[in-house]
């Protein structure tokens, strides 16, 4: 049977309807948004970091070597503007020494094994840099995140009550002696951090040559306490 033209032009048009109403049925449900890469996570954790009115940070390493100078362990406050207070921990000058500093404004007070009270030092002297310059939006600890190179999302780990996620990098030596002040520039880093889900920085593990070429060693900084009110004044 021969159907008329009109009436198959009807059918098509019908058939077609049906199609766009089902289409339009499925755009009911949009598909989940596509989650933020591990570079967009580093660069949101560095955004928080960079606005956190304050921060407490701790600082840990290990296979330092034994006739390394430098610091070794810390514990303090940041805060922004870049400042610092706290107790840093290490060999300075070739002395085993616990160290009370105070860094704001861009000067430096520390009180020093033998010596009363607090007194203005320049940090470079003990071989140490300005810990105020871990908060530099800049050139701080948080400059890191965004110079890390091929970041790639590892395991989740469970910290606390927390569960991190880990992004594992690498970072240039330059960039990391340019912060710490210690490496060897011509180097790489292997830079493993600890988001929450939130994308709140809260761990940074960077292994490499600290103390020259062929010497790996590794600093772990934690952060936490973001925000919390914090006074910080030259003594």
């Amino acid at each position: 049977m021969r159907i008329p033209v009109k009436l198959a032009a009807a059918a098509l048009t019908v058939l077609a309807a049906t199609g766009l109403a089902g289409c339009t049925s499925d755009e009911g449900n949009p598909p989940a948004p596509t989650p933020p890469s591990p570079a967009q996570r580093l660069a949101a954790a560095k955004a928080k970091i960079d606005a956190a009115p304050s921060v407490h940070l701790t600082l840990t390493s290990s296979a330092v070597p034994k006739d390394a100078s430098g610091v070794l362990s810390g514990d303090g406050w940041g805060a922004h503007p870049p400042a610092f207070k706290g107790t840093l921990k290490g060999r300075f000058a070739g002395i085993p020494a616990d160290v009370e500093i105070v860094s704001v404004g861009g000067e430096v007070w520390a009180k020093l094994p033998f010596i009363p009270g607090m007194n203005k030092i320049d940090p470079k002297t003990f071989g140490v840099p300005d810990p105020a310059a871990l908060f530099a939006t800049d050139k701080g600890l948080s400059s890191l995140l965004t110079a890390t190179q091929s970041p790639a999302e590892g395991d989740k780990v469970r910290n606390g009550s927390e569960v991190l996620t880990t992004i594992k990098g690498t970072v240039p030596g330059a960039n990391v002696v340019d912060l710490f002040g210690i490496g060897d520039r011509n180097g790489s880093f292997q830079a493993s951090y600890g988001l929450t889900e939130q994308d709140e920085l809260r761990q940074v593990d960077l292994t490499g040559p600290f103390f020259g070429a062929g010497r790996a060693s590794t600093y772990t900084v934690t952060l936490d306490q973001y925000g919390t009110p914090v006074t910080i004044t030259k003594p």
